[in-house]
């Protein structure tokens, strides 16, 4: 088989044995994949300023593969946002969003989404958006895409668009009204109507249109604690990159 080349973003690297490193990446084709560098301890030329988390890079993989590990020939960086890097809270929700990417079992046609909605998501941090409003928005937006949709039009039950006293479900990803919430399994998360339309638009708009969506302190938190319990609740774990962020936090906007 022949080398072939693809864009890609990099969630991860280790170190493996004396000379080489473990890259796990994210591409457009083929979703998340985890490559073999060979020498890219010592090989600056071939991989110079591109195995660095969260970079985006272009990978050269050769045709040959071992099981599920691919063979990285080299690599070409294309952006490492250094401004992410030099800003905690703007890093803590680029890690969550290139964790989440990488964790998702999304439908082969929605890679391509995937990649480009954390793509997108860098250079907007990159060019100065608030983490804070950022990051709620374009989990919702990944979670559509890998399949994890929320449903927040109306009450899943009554098919009713609540007025007051509504809340979500976390196991089942949806919205109730107070009525049919009582007795529904649990844990119920009480929203008000603001922090339930807010949700509606980031869960409904497309990716280009998330950065003009602002999340207040209340707001946000909320939003954020949705979804954490819902991952937690669907994937069975919390994802490490949260404990980082809620570290961070503190500093944000």
């Amino acid at each position: 088989m022949n080398s072939w080349r693809t864009p890609a973003i990099v969630l991860k690297v280790q170190d493996y044995g004396e000379a080489d490193r473990l890259v796990t990446f994210l591409t457009p084709a083929r979703g998340r994949l985890t490559g073999m560098a060979k020498h890219a301890r010592k090989s600056r030329r071939r991989f110079a300023h591109c195995l660095e988390p969260l970079s985006r890079v272009e990978f050269f993989l050769s045709g040959r593969n071992a099981g599920n590990l691919e063979f990285i020939e080299k690599g070409e960086s294309v952006e490492v946002f250094q401004e992410v890097r030099r800003n905690l809270p703007r890093l803590g929700a680029a890690a969550l969003l290139a964790e989440l990417a990488g964790e998702l079992a999304a439908p082969p046609d929605a890679t391509v989404q995937i990649f480009a909605t954390v793509e997108l998501a860098l250079r907007r941090l990159e060019g100065g958006d608030p983490p804070g409003s950022l990051l709620p928005a374009f989990l919702l937006h990944l979670l559509k895409l890998g399949g994890y949709g929320l449903h927040l039009d109306n009450c899943l039950n009554c098919g009713q668009v609540p007025t007051e006293g509504l809340y979500f479900s976390v196991p089942r990803g949806v919205i109730l009204c107070a009525p049919c919430s009582q007795g529904a399994l649990g844990p119920l998360l009480p929203l008000t109507l603001g922090e339930w339309k807010l949700l509606q638009q980031a869960a409904s708009w497309p990716a280009n249109k998330l950065s003009v969506l602002r999340f207040p302190g209340q707001q946000r938190d909320k939003s954020l604690r949705l979804v954490k319990l819902f991952l937690r609740h669907h994937l069975g774990h919390d994802l490490k990159s949260w404990a980082f962020w809620e570290k961070v936090a503190a500093t944000r906007e």
